[in-house]
């Protein structure tokens, strides 16, 4: 099997997830969020699980982190001798990266067993709580903004150039790895566009009756972590599989 027929395969095969996880989850997730806020009490209801610290956005957003964390730590371990320097060391930055945003989402396990704050972070954090990101706007956002740039680029626009036209992901090409695909589209959409409507808000006498979408946002940024990993990680197993050579870059 010649390079091109390789590079046809990865590219046609359904190496991917299922169009619900990538696709569909997405979509109704947002969905399902803005109906529990719009429809039950935020005191007795539905919102009350959902909202918060404890809630099911912010518990689902660790989760996803993670297990992008664990997937990629795992990926290193199983292919890490056969992969470019250059990804591997991105592999660790970016296993770092997801420590740092579950950990910090959690407060490093505050927010599930309830340890009081020390004296130092009740002096420097602006929400009395075990973290670094409410310290400082270079710990929060800062990164943040970094992370949703990358994610824009990376995750929206250029899926959408290579796809206008007709290009498929160059599997030879010096890294090539850093390109999400179009499996990340539809998170990176929410990711980028889901704190637009409080914004707007702000500058208007608009209301779209939705509350916390800082939390929502950075679910779609834990779930796009979790996303782009999982990709990867499917296209690398394939080409190790099939005796590829990875790009020495």
């Amino acid at each position: 099997m010649n390079l091109s027929d390789q590079t046809s395969n990865a590219s046609n095969q359904s190496y991917e997830l299922h169009p619900f996880w990538w696709l569909y989850f997405p979509i109704l997730f947002f969905c399902f969020r803005y109906a529990v806020f719009l429809l039950t009490d935020t005191a007795t209801g539905l919102e009350s699980w959902v909202r918060g610290e404890l809630g099911l956005v912010e518990n689902l957003t660790v989760l996803f982190s993670a297990a992008a964390l664990i997937l990629t730590a795992v990926l290193i371990l199983r292919l890490g001798r056969s992969l470019p320097i250059t990804l591997n060391l991105f592999l660790v930055v970016y296993c770092l990266g997801c420590l740092y945003f579950a950990g910090e989402e959690a407060s490093w396990g505050q927010h599930w067993f309830g340890w009081e704050t020390g004296d130092y972070f009740q002096q420097v954090n602006d929400q009395q709580e075990t973290n670094l990101h409410n310290t400082s706007i270079w710990l929060d956002r800062i990164p943040k903004a970094v992370v949703s740039l990358a994610i824009f680029i990376g995750g929206i626009i250029a899926p959408l150039y290579f796809r206008s036209r007709g290009r498929q992901v160059d599997y030879q090409a010096p890294f090539w790895w850093l390109w999400p695909t179009w499996v990340c589209l539809p998170t990176a959409v929410f990711a980028i566009t889901v704190t637009w409507p409080g914004k707007v808000e702000r500058y208007t006498d608009l209301s779209f009756y939705f509350e916390l979408s800082n939390e929502m946002k950075e679910f779609y940024i834990g779930y796009f972590f979790l996303l782009f990993i999982v990709s990867l990680a499917k296209r690398l197993d394939r080409m190790h599989q099939q005796g590829t050579e990875f790009s020495p870059a």
